[in-house]
């Protein structure tokens, strides 16, 4: 190719690339978690790379109503600069199962697919390299001790009915605690798995002194989830949750201590960012 035909090489892909970006507008992120924006910033610098630069601003309002306040508010659009987009991301909650016709539907307005952000940082390749920094063994001994799997599979299996009956409490009796009880009121620490001494059944009994009806009530709750998302609970649950059951179980298989904010960060740093792509598509095209 000869320097005519460099130039205009040049020239047609600066041109391109001219109108694939000439509408990038800036994005405000704002975000429920106080205190997390080093959180959210590190993990939209992961998912959006090179493109983090359309983020002008990471805001947390300290919770969902807050955040809907926010929305209403100010808008999809910086009140001091209209070039700059208002992007709010959302918890889902149990939202989708108890008041989706209180959700907000606008491009602008992300609810996460599952309960909380923390449900994506549980990665079994994240577990893996965490873990094989304590037991200093190959990959495969590491993988084959943790076995991930049936971690995830028996954690879900059992919180589940757990969190069918917090959800169902959510939409019938808000004002009874649910989500922000203690762990330890269902998950054996020593193992990371549900207790096994009945606790959870003398729970749910105390429930149904309450209202007699609460287990027709819990399956229409588990119907409504089941028909979105099929039968694997996994987003029913809180993230939050499933990484202390996690970290619990981690700490019985490798025998060492664990502090639990280290290993967030660990996982925050190393779970598969991919499976945020949908928000992040939602971002750039909304910034395009």
């Amino acid at each position: 190719m000869n320097n005519s035909d460099d130039l205009q090489y040049s020239s047609d892909a600066l041109a391109a690339r001219f109108l694939l970006f000439q509408g990038l507008y800036k994005i405000n992120l704002l975000v429920e978690d106080k205190d997390k924006e080093y959180e959210y910033e590190t993990i939209f610098k992961r998912l959006l790379g090179d493109k983090y630069t359309v983020i002008v601003g990471i805001f947390a309002s300290g919770g969902k109503p807050k955040l809907i306040d926010w929305y209403h508010e100010f808008g999809t659009e910086d009140k001091n600069n209209s070039q700059i987009k208002n992007i709010f991301i959302a918890d889902g909650d149990f939202d989708r199962y108890v008041k989706s016709e209180t959700m907000i539907k606008h491009p602008n307005f992300i609810y996460l697919e599952t309960y909380n952000i923390e449900n994506y940082y549980i990665d079994e390749e994240a577990c893996i390299q965490y873990v094989k920094g304590k037991m200093k063994c190959l990959d495969k001994t590491v993988k084959e001790k943790l076995d991930f799997s049936r971690w995830k599979t028996t954690i879900v299996d059992q919180a589940s009915k757990l969190f069918l009956v917090y959800c169902c409490l959510a939409k019938y009796y808000p004002n009874i605690e649910t989500v922000s009880r203690k762990i330890g009121l269902f998950i054996n620490t020593k193992t990371g798995f549900e207790r096994e001494d009945g606790a959870f059944k003398e729970y749910l009994n105390e429930i149904k002194r309450l209202d007699t009806n609460i287990q027709e009530k819990i399956d229409e709750i588990k119907k409504i989830y089941n028909n979105l998302n099929g039968n694997n609970y996994f987003n029913l649950i809180c993230g939050k949750f499933l990484i202390r059951s996690l970290s619990f179980y981690i700490r019985s298989i490798t025998g060492s201590k664990m502090d639990n904010e280290d290993f967030r960060w660990y996982l925050i740093n190393h779970f598969d960012i991919e499976k945020l792509n949908y928000v992040k598509e939602i971002i750039l095209k909304i910034a395009s």
